[in-house]
């Protein structure tokens, strides 16, 4: 079931452009953007949420244009950023009263839960909050009003290891539902080698690559290889980078490559080793 789906989505800026971003969102599943400072996914985002306005293309929400979408419609999607979207002198009550009256499918009984689960202090102003506990504030809050797509832009980034942990198994246990996807931008790919189902790279404003996450753990690898050695598209190379005295290429299948070429070492590729050939490797 296709969640959210973006045709030909652009922004222009004056020195940037957002370019034709095609993106399908699915139930069931966590899809990262990522990408280089710049990329464009906090853009990307932005345009989805309304947040910006879009220069050209459509954004579909189950089928049905973002922009046309009712009140009850709009409650089905959640953001959540990298700090509190709250009045710093908000309790954690304050919060739950809040979301009563702003969301008609507010579930008091999963905010109470969330509250105890994360350890947030009912007694405590945001204010005298933690990064880390203000966080999970938004993440409980989303998650209460159970919407169909949560979208977090770099929400995680400044956390501790072990907050982010806890959050990650939060969020798999929320696709568990096939109706329910995330859409996560992150710098730290640590996390996204953990859940991601579907990573997509964004480069210079345009997506220049999806890649299903068990295809790039079971197929994709780094070769490395002399600087004379000239590769071909046919061969699975997807990128190549000069080294001082070598030059490195992304491999779409190293077993196969292998099979071509056995004299080359080949690693498998992370997402951070892929996100590096992208920034600094040119196209084959």
């Amino acid at each position: 079931m296709t969640i959210l789906e973006t045709k030909n989505l652009r922004k222009d800026y004056s020195s940037f452009s957002l370019d034709n971003i095609n993106l399908t969102i699915k139930g069931g599943e966590i899809t990262a953007l990522v990408g280089e400072n710049g990329a464009g996914k906090s853009t990307t985002i932005g345009c989805i949420s309304s947040i910006t306005e879009k220069s050209g293309g459509t954004i579909l929400f189950k089928n049905k244009d973002i922009s046309l979408l009712t009140p009850n419609e709009r409650e089905r999607l959640a953001f959540a950023y990298d700090d509190t979207s709250f009045p710093l002198d908000f309790t954690i009550n304050d919060i739950g009263k809040y979301g009563k009256l702003l969301f008609s499918n507010w579930n008091y009984d999963k905010w109470n839960t969330l509250k105890e689960r994360l350890s947030l202090p009912e007694g405590k102003r945001l204010r005298e909050f933690s990064k880390g506990m203000k966080t999970k504030t938004e993440i409980a809050y989303c998650l209460s009003h159970d919407p169909d797509l949560i979208i977090l832009d770099e929400t995680t980034a400044s956390l501790d290891p072990v907050v982010r942990d806890e959050l990650m198994d939060l969020f798999q246990e929320y696709v568990m539902d096939e109706n329910k996807a995330i859409l996560f931008s992150s710098h730290i790919t640590s996390d996204l080698e953990k859940i991601a189902d579907r990573i997509v790279f964004i480069h210079k404003g345009k997506i220049v690559l999806s890649v299903d996450h068990n295809d790039l753990e079971e197929n994709w690898g780094i070769a490395h290889a002399d600087k004379s050695f000239h590769p071909t598209k046919q061969e699975g190379v997807r990128y190549e980078r000069i080294r001082p005295y070598s030059k490195d290429l992304l491999i779409s299948d190293r077993t196969g490559f292998k099979e071509l070429h056995p004299e080359i070492s080949i690693d498998d590729a992370t997402i951070e080793s892929i996100l590096l050939m992208i920034a600094k490797g040119e196209e084959e």
